[in-house]
C-alpha cells in the first residue's frame, strides 16, 4: 500500500469542496473522516439536518454521512476503487439546506490488490447512541467473505454493541435474546469476569462484481481492529495494464505501475549495463521521491517534464521503452527482465537502496560541466560502468 496523499486538515465544509490529487492508473484505497450534525446541533430554529455526500472522478457513492443519525460522531468511509489516468478528483457535496459539515480528513493510498486485502485501522467509536462508524465499499468488485475483528466491552448502564450491514440487509444475531436480536456484538451479555472480547467473525457472502457496502454501526465505544475481504482471486484491472510480460506501452504512462515505469527507466538508461548501475538508477528515483525538492511518488519523479532523456519522445530510446520485448535479442530481453527484477525488488524494500544519490547521468558530459550547471553545490559519488552519480544539496 502506497500512501499517496494525505489531509488532515480538520475544516468546515461549505457548500462543496474538490480535493485534487495526482497518481497512476491502479486499485486505491479512499478513506474519507468527517462529522455531521442534526437539526437540534445546528441551531434551536434549524429545519434540516447536516449532510455530506463523496464523489470520486465524477462518481456518485450512495453511502453518505448524516446528521440526523451520526449527532455530530464521527464516521469513516473507506473507498477501494480503480482509478484511471494521472489527475484524479474527490468532490465532497455538502447538503443543500444546511450546506455545512465537518472534514476530519481524508487520505488516498495505490493498493496493489491480491485475492485478500487486510485493512486495520484500530479505530474506537466516539461514545454515542447506535450511528454509523464505519463503512467500507468496494467498487465493482466480487467479494467471498470478510472477517472482521472488533473489541467490546460491558459496562454498568450501557455497554458497547455492534450492527453488521451487509448491502443494505441487517445480520441478525439469532443465538442472542430479541432484545439484541439486531445486535450482531452485544456487550450486555458478556459474563462480568469477562467483561472486554476482542472476537473475530467470518462472514460468507459470495457477492457478484458490483458495487458493495460492507457498514458496521456502533453504540458507545467498541474498537474496531481489522476486517479482511476475500476476493476468492485477485481482482483484475478493468483496463489493459501492462506487466513484465507484456510490457506494450498503452499511449498513457499512468496506465503503468510503479513498478513496469520504473523499469523502463532503468532499462532506457542502463540496457547495456550492469545490476549494480541499474540498482544505483532505482535507488537515485526512491532518493528523489523521499526528498521535499521533487514529487512525492515514483510516477511525478519520472515523468516529470524533462528529467529523464528515454522518456522524451523524440530519444532515440523512447521506442525501446515503449516496447522492452519488440526484439529477437535474448540479452535485450534478460536486460528488460534484470530491470524489472531490480524495479519490484527495490519499490518492495527486498533490497535496500544501496545510493544515496539523485542525479545520474551517461557518459559525454564531464564531472565538472555537471556539477556546475545541473547540482550546484552538489556532489559527485562514483561512476559505475558507464553511469555518473551525485547527490545534490537539497
Amino acid at each position: 500500500m502506497d500512501f499517496i496523499f494525505d489531509d488532515r486538515n480538520k475544516r468546515q465544509i461549505f457548500d462543496h469542496e474538490e480535493l485534487h490529487f495526482t497518481s497512476f492508473s491502479a486499485f486505491h484505497l479512499i478513506t474519507i473522516a468527517a462529522r455531521t450534525k442534526d437539526k437540534r446541533q445546528i441551531s434551536p430554529d434549524a429545519l434540516h439536518h447536516e449532510s455530506l455526500t463523496v464523489e470520486i472522478d465524477g462518481k456518485h457513492y450512495a453511502s453518505s454521512f448524516q446528521g440526523n443519525k451520526l449527532h455530530n460522531n464521527l464516521q469513516t468511509i473507506s473507498i477501494v476503487t480503480f482509478l484511471r489516468g494521472k489527475d484524479h478528483m474527490v468532490r465532497l457535496v455538502a447538503g443543500a439546506k444546511q450546506k455545512t459539515a465537518t472534514l476530519e480528513g481524508l487520505g488516498v493510498s495505490v493498493i496493489d490488490l491480491a485475492q485478500t486485502l487486510t485493512l486495520t485501522p484500530h479505530a474506537q467509536a466516539d461514545d454515542g447512541n447506535g450511528r454509523p462508524w464505519l463503512t467500507f465499499i468496494l467498487d465493482t468488485l466480487s467479494l467471498v467473505s470478510f472477517t472482521s475483528t472488533i473489541t467490546y466491552s460491558r459496562r454498568k448502564r450501557d455497554s458497547d454493541d455492534v450492527k453488521i450491514i451487509i448491502d443494505s440487509t441487517l445480520q441478525k444475531n439469532l443465538f442472542k435474546t430479541i432484545k439484541f436480536l439486531f445486535w450482531r456484538l452485544a456487550g450486555s451479555l458478556l459474563p462480568l469476569k469477562t467483561s472486554t472480547k476482542t472476537e473475530t467473525e467470518t462472514f460468507t457472502v459470495n457477492l457478484p462484481k458490483k458495487i458493495h457496502t460492507i457498514a458496521f454501526e456502533a453504540d458507545r465505544t467498541p474498537t474496531f481492529e481489522s476486517i479482511v475481504f476475500d476476493f476468492g482471486t485477485k481482482p483484475e484491472p478493468p483496463i489493459h495494464s501492462p506487466t513484465v510480460d507484456n510490457p506494450a506501452w498503452t499511449g498513457d504512462f499512468a496506465d503503468d505501475s510503479q513498478e513496469i515505469l520504473l523499469a523502463r527507466l532503468i532499462f532506457g538508461e542502463a540496457e547495456d549495463q550492469s545490476k549494480e548501475t541499474k540498482m544505483w538508477i532505482a535507488g537515485s528515483i526512491l532518493n528523489r521521491a523521499k526528498a521535499q525538492a521533487w514529487p512525492n511518488t515514483i510516477w511525478e519523479v519520472i515523468l516529470q517534464p524533462g528529467q529523464y532523456d528515454p522518456f522524451k519522445p523524440e530519444d532515440p530510446n523512447f521506442p525501446k521503452i515503449t516496447d522492452p520485448l519488440n526484439n529477437t535479442s535474448e540479452k535485450r530481453k534478460e536486460s528488460w527482465y534484470e530491470s524489472y527484477q531490480v524495479a519490484r525488488d527495490i519499490i518492495s524494500g527486498t533490497i535496500a537502496n544501496p545510493t544515496e544519490a539523485t542525479h545520474f547521468h551517461g557518459r559525454g558530459v564531464s564531472i565538472e560541466w555537471f556539477l556546475e550547471n545541473v547540482v550546484p553545490n552538489g556532489k559527485f559519488i562514483r561512476q559505475i560502468d558507464d553511469t555518473f552519480f551525485y547527490l545534490s544539496p537539497n
